[in-house]
């Protein structure tokens, strides 16, 4: 078992809250613009989306590792659709669109197969309720 542990600090004065995790470099977190946030600053919504593509591409990697597969980069871009539902808010559906940079080493197939895998291994995306999409895309790269 382990326990991650955070924590937030706010005042009265403004909506901003400082952010603080054991050993790491603190964040400014405020609401997202549309309720009234800075759109300078991390909000919970970025932080929801950003915790999927994080996870996605370290269990990617791990994937990769496991499958011997050779790569040179990957992208993530998460979509988080924020509806209202039962009467509050909440992330309805999630499309992830990684984009994975090879080298002509294998077939396209095993990567797509290894980015699906991903998202069906991700501990984060396997923690949420919401529904997820994965839209994969694999450019080959020649020598």
């Amino acid at each position: 078992m382990s326990i991650y542990q955070t924590t937030a600090f706010g005042n009265i004065e403004d909506f901003k809250l400082d952010l603080k995790a054991s050993s790491k470099p603190d964040l400014v977190v405020t609401p997202p613009v549309e309720f009234g946030g800075i759109d300078t600053e991390w909000s919970p919504e970025d932080l929801f989306c950003a915790s999927i593509s994080s996870c996605f591409i370290l269990t990617f990697k791990f994937i990769a590792r496991t499958k011997k597969l050779n790569w040179e980069n990957i992208l993530v871009e998460v979509d988080a659709t924020l509806e209202k539902k039962d009467g509050g808010l909440k992330f309805t559906k999630v499309l992830i669109k990684p984009k994975l940079t090879v080298c002509c080493s294998q077939t396209v197939d095993t990567y797509l197969e290894a980015l699906v895998i991903a998202k069906d291994s991700c501990l984060v995306t396997n923690s949420m309720s919401c529904e997820f999409e994965v839209k994969p895309k694999v450019i080959v790269k020649a020598k």
